[in-house]
């Protein structure tokens, strides 16, 4: 039995696993709505008349999925204390999860290895041009699609909730408002310059 030194531990890196997944969620809400085919036609001028900001913060927000998902996704462990590999390593040293429940998890875990290695060809071209490759580029070059990184958050998401489940029977509030606040922002300044 792990004694509460040792739980506390992987409580708070539990937490960070947390924060860095629902952080790639924000991100990728952020930059979607920024590309995407429908939402980005009826944003463009807007987006052009405040370039020196929605340029930067396009390559920022996808620089910051692709950045957070490789740290949570990495098998690197050494060091990396945001990753599922490094809790399901704890988990398994200090026999904090059922053998059964964990392998489960593992193997749910495993199974993103293609995906993964996608997300870091993607990862590595768009540093290699440093930021400057067109995404769509980016992403045929990886193999991947924006509707593949949506997927593999998702995914994060299930397997972190199985973490959490398999842990402490608890689970974690997913309530955030990028979404929704991006699209705020960008109806409230279409209307300011209406009004103007």
């Amino acid at each position: 039995m792990s004694g509460p030194k040792v739980k506390r531990k992987f409580e708070a890196d539990l937490n960070r696993v947390k924060d860095a997944i629902v952080a790639a969620s924000e991100h990728y809400n952020i930059w979607y709505i920024y590309k995407n085919k429908d939402d980005r036609p009826k944003y463009v001028k807007v987006m052009n008349r405040y370039l020196g900001f929605f340029r930067p913060s396009i390559s920022a927000q996808f620089t910051a999925i692709l950045l957070t998902l490789s740290k949570i996704l990495d098998k690197n462990t050494k060091n990396n204390r945001i990753s599922m590999y490094s809790l399901l390593e704890s988990a398994e040293k200090h026999k904090l999860i059922e053998p059964a429940k964990l392998q489960k998890i593992k193997d749910d875990l495993n199974g993103k290895d293609e995906m993964f290695r996608k997300l870091q060809v993607l990862r590595n071209n768009q540093f290699a041009h440093m930021g400057n490759l067109d995404s769509k580029k980016a992403f045929k070059i990886a193999g991947i699609s924006p509707n593949d990184l949506k997927k593999l958050i998702n995914s994060s998401i299930d397997i972190l909730r199985s973490i959490y489940y398999a842990y402490d029977r608890g689970d974690f509030a997913f309530d955030y408002h990028s979404k929704k606040d991006t699209y705020s922002l960008l109806n409230d300044l279409q209307e300011s310059k209406a009004n103007c």
